[in-house]
């Protein structure tokens, strides 16, 4: 059958849809998914038969731009697709969806009920899942699996990280990995580790091999907060190839963490104190080893925590 993975969001909430996509072909289903500008590009050529990408309105409006949702609309008609599996809650994920024949999608019961009646008259069939963190001891790619519950193979989302990379970089893996990489932005002060804990880890990773990356719009603010140069990229098909190209890498838990966690990368990630626990069982990277640090860890001790955890390896 043909499938669509509706996924309107963010880098990580793209990446952590591998197991699903992975799922879905090797029981020889063919899959096309619904992007964004902000995660299109995220997957190998050849994996996808289609991406249909949506351009976000700038954030607080909500939804897309006209011109792109008619034309996305408008590509998922001619694909003819047999299911959709709606893994966004937004009221334009069941739109796109709503001219294929059998519509999957989420519902959180009772705890929300006008939304679970919406969601119940625009799907077909719905799964249960709780939008409260610590509402279940899930993964979020073990949540998004149940979509495919019945078109996957196997039952259980694979952790293979070799099969898993394979769905992101077309290349053989590296022979030798190389610096440490570490995604920098606005999310380390966002959950309460300081520029100067962040800088001084820096500087005491840079003598091993070290390279500070940012997405384009942040590249500026991190060169001043942290004092190096920092590395933007104009493809995310090249931000992929540099995380699955890194020794280890340290970031907060952003797309770069579930990113590398598919890629079979190292990686420290740094997870905020609220709920601890429950973020780090919902969103700990995939395929991958990996050390969970608390961001007053990192804070107090100016940004020692973070050296440890790479030079202790994995």
């Amino acid at each position: 059958m043909r499938v669509l993975v509706v996924r309107l969001d963010g880098i990580g909430d793209a990446a952590v849809c591998a197991p699903l996509v992975a799922g879905l072909r090797a029981a020889g289903h063919a899959v096309g998914m619904a992007l964004t500008t902000r995660n299109a590009g995220l997957y190998a050529p050849g994996v996808l038969i289609a991406e249909h990408v949506l351009e976000r309105i700038p954030w607080p409006a909500h939804g897309s731009t006209p011109a792109s949702t008619a034309r996305a609309k408008d590509e998922i008609a001619a694909m003819r697709y047999d299911v959709a599996l709606i893994a966004s809650e937004e009221p334009e994920a069941f739109a796109l969806a709503a001219p294929i024949p059998r519509r999957i999608g989420f519902t959180t019961g009772w705890a929300r009920p006008f939304k679970t009646l919406w969601v119940r008259a625009r799907t077909t069939a719905r799964v249960a899942r709780s939008q409260r963190i610590g509402g279940e001891a899930a993964h979020e790619v073990e949540v998004l699996y149940r979509l495919g519950r019945g078109l996957v193979e196997p039952e259980r989302p694979t952790t293979d990280a070799a099969r898993l990379r394979s769905l992101f970089v077309a290349t053989a893996p590296p022979r030798e990995r190389g610096p440490v990489l570490l995604q920098a932005g606005p999310k380390w002060a966002a959950i309460g580790v300081p520029d100067e804990a962040l800088r001084s880890a820096v500087m005491r990773l840079q003598p091993a091999g070290l390279l500070v990356v940012a997405a384009p719009g942040d590249a500026a603010s991190a060169e001043r907060a942290l004092g190096v140069p920092v590395a933007t990229f104009a493809r995310l098909a090249d931000w992929v190839a540099a995380l699955d190209g890194a020794r280890a890498v340290v970031t907060v838990d952003t797309g770069a963490a579930h990113v590398a966690g598919m890629l079979g990368t190292p990686v420290v990630d740094v997870f905020p104190d609220a709920r601890f626990g429950d973020q780090v069982r919902r969103w700990w990277p995939w395929a991958s080893s990996s050390r969970m640090l608390r961001a007053s860890v990192v804070a107090g001790g100016t940004g020692a925590a973070l050296v440890e955890a790479v030079q202790d390896g994995f």
